[in-house]
This record gives C-alpha cells, structure tokens and sequence, in this order.
C-alpha cells in the first residue's frame, strides 16, 4: 500500500511539474497573453508602439534599457527584446557594453552556439584587429546566439548610417505549439 501510495505521489508530482512554466523573458512565458504582461509588469509603462507590441523602461546592469514584448494575432507573448538607449559620445564605449552583456549571456548559458563579426568595409589595409575602431568607423556588426529548450537568444550591436550603433537582446520563442489558439484549432479539427 506504501508503495502504491508513494509511486502516485510521484505521479503527481510529475505531471504538476509539467504544468510549471518557467519564464522565457523577464518573469514571463511564452504564450502569456498581453493582459498579464499589462498587469504583472514592474516597470514603468512608455508605449504601444503597435497593436502587438508594448514597451517598458527598464534597467539592466545599470544600463537604461527599452524592453520590447511582441505578441501574436491572439495576443500571446511570442518574443522580446531589450534595446539599449544610453547614448556615448564616444562610439568605443559601445563595444565594452556589448561585451559586458556578451559576457554576461555566457555565463547565464554557456557558450554561444554561435559568435559571429561582419565587416562592412573591403578595404584590404583597414585593421580588423582594433573591433572598438570598427564599431566607431561604423564598420563592423556583431552577434551571438544561444539555444535554450523553448527559446533563442541573439545579442547584437549592428553599427550601420549615420546613427549611433545599436545593441539589442532578442529572445524568441523556439516553438509556436503553446501559442496557438486551441479554440480555432478544435474548430478547423471539426472541418478537416
């Protein structure tokens, strides 16, 4: 009887663990609609820059930061993205913030799956070895990548015009399955 007792609450204790979401982004999971983002969000609210997006100020490692939540056609969380908004008179300081984050993201998870650097120059004499002068020359674009069981996890500091260089943190959900609706999918299972 212990033993059958035992063996169900392991059961359960399985299948609730299969329930628990873990956050994706900030304290949230994919497919949260955009009313507990409304909700449950901290920071102070500063737009809707679309029917599907919202943005937050936020810091992160005391850097001032745009906090980006993308939503699908059903209103579920599908992405988001911190987009950071100091702005250096000097371009250099640019490329020691990537590498603070780039840092950062490793040691959260691991090696980058993938590290990449494009050149926007051909110039055969240009010195591809000095990456802070590429970021000021507007020459050099950088990125990395990691994978994680439901998401995707891309650092970029893209410097390209006349603008000032930009650095981004995207996170992406890997799989769209929790995001659909199952109230139109039951229906198109009636149809098919």
């Amino acid at each position: 009887m212990k033993k059958i007792i035992f063996n169900g609450i392991i059961l359960l204790m399985g299948i609730n663990s299969s329930y628990a979401q873990t956050a994706d982004f900030r304290i949230f999971s994919w497919g949260n609609p955009m009313e507990k983002i409304k909700t449950d969000e901290k920071s102070p609210f500063f737009s809707t820059l679309k029917s599907d997006e919202l943005e937050y100020d936020d810091k992160l490692g005391g850097s001032n930061f745009k906090v980006l939540y993308i939503f699908n056609d059903n209103n579920k969380l599908i992405s988001g993205i911190y987009i950071f908004s100091k702005k250096y008179s000097n371009p250099e300081l640019y490329y020691q913030e990537y590498s603070v984050f780039l840092k950062l993201l490793t040691e959260k998870y691991g090696k980058a799956t993938n590290e990449k650097e494009t050149w926007n120059t051909t110039d055969p004499l240009y010195d591809k070895s000095n990456k802070k002068q590429g970021i000021a020359d507007k020459n050099l674009n950088l990125y990395a990548v990691w994978y994680t069981k439901r998401t995707a996890i891309k650092i970029t500091l893209i410097s390209i015009g006349n603008d000032v260089p930009s650095m981004q943190i995207h996170y992406t959900a890997t799989s769209l399955d929790e995001l659909e609706n199952q109230i139109d999918l039951k229906d198109a299972l009636n149809k098919l």
